[in-house]
């Protein structure tokens, strides 16, 4: 395959109309967007927005749910030489706040999204503080829908490859977020490794319910599969989550070659799957599960083919890769349809700079790690000592890497470029991890970001979120990631300073579990108190010892005991005389379908029993057939029970 030297000339090349981009947005919802027509359309945008006094070198935020009109914004930016800068789209306060910041640290950047995306920041910049920000934001609002496509395509440009493609955020802190810069170069470098690694061809068709917000959903995935000329099929994540089974059976429909998806996304498959069942898909036509984005577990990928091999998935497919924002996705990856490798360490075996110790796998203190394959075409990587030195093999260091497919540096971040740069020009990746036999093996990281159903998030913004509880004091309370020896996922913990008994300490855990889930729609696993706070010499926290900590079982005896207290202050109430009635009612036996052995009325504030996003997103749906149209998620969030949502439906015409 010819590499490209610009996106632009990617799409140029790959406009046919026998390949297509396909939409999902529900089980008889989807159409098909062949590549020409995504050109064409894109080409239409440009001259609207051009029409707008959008020009060359601005940079337009993408601040939009729907898959097919985000790409075609973004094409409509690299058509025009603008600069594309995709925010994840969520109806909670810390994706508004987000936004809001990164609008922040550009001068006059465009705001792509839609009326119904944006009409919920009005009441939140106010309360904030932050409406300046929104001021200068509504001046550069460009709603879709809302623009004349009448007037013609727009006026093309011709990139040069170092000119800069992306600006990529992080899915992590929305407190100072960071942007990553990827130039054409970038992009089509890493794109042409994708596909050399991944052996993908035009006969392909991949299939991603990640969002093309993140990097893996639109390098990994649209970029790679459409410079290969593969049909691909983008399913809407908020999809996803309500309907997991829905993921596989439309790649048995499709027979689809290629997939992805981090760990988060089997495990909630197999939860549903283990309820529900999916039998009789045929899957033989999966050459490819792309794995990666957060840590991977070996466990859950063993399960996932066990449990999916009825369904004639073959073993080989599981291809566990390595990548990060910062290498335009993809740094190491395996040979295609070779079978997953895992190794046993020794747990406590690891510190940089000293051979890693192999376990046999009965042995009590072993921890199972993937082999993440070797570096991709054009990428070169070093383990590093804290010092820089270069190590041997099976020796723990930090992961270095360069190449043309590296970020020269984060978007007016002078101070973050300089710690993530070395002086010889190898970029920290922040990993912790070893070579063996060429391939690389990631144990941990020396930063704290913690990974939770598939996205980052920065300890030091659900820390700030925590504080302001007036029972938290500043700097006494951490937010770690600690792994689930069970899912083989990692859940988040928080940990505070609490010198009192545990009784007093129950409406500690209780209000901060429901606030975090509230501001973020994390479910906290634990809320548990700390004696200390460990931190360095130089007054730096710790987290990575209380998250070993907490994986070695230190914690058991205060959670057994803490457990108890938390279900009695918990207890519901007695149920209404005669039970609910009318809507509500219904509400109340579809909540109790969806969350079997859960005891609440329809009077429980719903985040106070700390349900995650994931469960609201699948209770909005059950709701949504019931009552079409009647309730937004958005809603679950303003009237958080359930007789106040029978309210609000019963408020609103069928």
């Amino acid at each position: 395959m010819a590499r490209f030297d610009t996106l632009t000339a990617a799409l140029d090349a790959q406009s046919r109309d026998d390949r297509s981009v396909i939409f999902i947005d529900g089980d008889d919802q989807q159409q098909a967007l062949s590549f020409a027509a995504l050109g064409r359309r894109a080409a239409g945008l440009l001259g609207a927005l051009q029409r707008r006094g959008v020009s060359a070198g601005d940079a337009v935020i993408l601040f939009v749910e729907d898959n097919q009109s985000f790409l075609e914004a973004f094409w409509a930016c690299i058509l025009g030489g603008c600069v594309p800068v995709p925010v994840a789209v969520g109806v909670n306060d810390e994706r508004r706040r987000k936004l809001l910041r990164i609008f922040g640290q550009f001068d006059g950047a465009w705001v792509y999204s839609t009326a119904r995306t944006m009409e919920r920041l009005d009441a939140f910049a106010a309360a904030e503080g932050l409406t300046d920000a929104h001021a200068r934001m509504a001046a550069r609002l460009l709603l879709a829908g809302a623009l004349d496509l009448a007037g013609g395509a727009g006026n093309a440009t011709r990139p040069a490859p170092d000119d800069v493609a992306l600006i990529q955020y992080s899915s992590g802190s929305t407190s100072e977020p960071k942007g990553v810069v990827l130039t054409h170069r970038n992009l089509t470098a890493n794109v042409a490794a994708i596909i050399e690694a991944t052996e993908m061809t035009d006969r392909d068709l991949a299939l991603t319910w990640m969002p093309l917000s993140h990097d893996m959903g639109l390098i990994g995935c649209h970029l790679t599969a459409l410079a290969a000329g593969a049909t691909h099929a983008v399913m809407r994540t908020d999809l996803f989550a309500r309907r997991p089974l829905l993921w596989l059976r439309k790649a048995a429909e499709l027979r689809a070659t290629v997939l992805y998806s981090p760990n988060f996304g089997f495990q909630h498959f197999l939860k549903q799957y283990g309820l529900k069942g999916s039998p009789g898909l045929d899957l033989s036509s999966v050459r490819l599960i792309i794995n990666g984005a957060e840590p991977i577990s070996a466990e859950l990928c063993d399960r996932f083919l066990r449990e999916m091999a009825s369904n004639r998935l073959r073993a080989g497919v599981m291809y566990t890769v390595y990548g990060l924002a910062e290498a335009s996705v993809a740094v190491s990856c395996p040979k295609a349809g070779a079978a997953m490798e895992i190794m046993y360490l020794d747990r406590h075996g690891f510190s940089v700079g000293r051979a890693v110790r192999p376990v046999t796998a009965d042995n009590p203190q072993a921890s199972a790690y993937v082999k993440l394959g070797r570096p991709v075409a054009g990428t070169r990587l070093r383990i590093a000592n804290e010092d820089g030195a270069p190590q041997d093999d099976a020796v723990l260091g930090r992961v270095l890497i360069r190449g043309e497919n590296v970020t020269r540096g984060y978007y007016r971040d002078e101070a973050a470029t300089a710690r993530a740069l070395t002086a010889d020009g190898w970029l920290d990746t922040g990993d912790l991890g070893f070579l063996t036999d060429g391939q690389l093996v990631i144990t941990g990281r020396s930063k704290d970001i913690i990974f939770v159903n598939g996205q980052n998030y920065y300890p030091h913004d659900l820390e700030r979120i925590a504080e302001r509880l007036p029972a938290i004091e500043t700097n006494k309370v951490v937010a770690v990631g600690a792994r689930n020896a069970r899912t083989g996922t990692e859940d988040l913990v928080m940990l505070v300073l609490h010198r009192g008994d545990l009784a007093g300490f129950v409406p500690i855990a209780r209000e901060l579990r429901q606030l975090i889930n509230q501001q973020t729609g994390l479910e906290v696993a634990q809320v548990l108190p700390v004696t200390q706070i460990p931190k360095t010499t130089s007054g730096k926290l710790q987290r990575h010892r209380l998250a070993h900590d907490y994986e070695l079982g230190a914690f058991d005896a205060i959670v057994a005991e803490l457990e108890p207290l938390l279900d009695q202050a918990d207890a519901v109430p007695p149920a209404e005389p005669g039970g609910a009635q009318g809507t509500a009612g219904q509400l109340k036996a579809i909540f109790d379908r969806l969350n079997p052995g859960r005891q609440i009325t329809v009077h429980t504030d719903l985040f106070k029993i700390n349900l995650n996003s994931l469960t609201l997103a699948r209770l909005h749906e059950a709701i949504d057939r019931e009552y079409p149209g009647r309730l937004e998620v958005s809603d679950l969030f303003d009237h958080p029970t359930l007789a106040k949502l029978a309210d609000c439906i019963d408020s609103r015409p069928a």
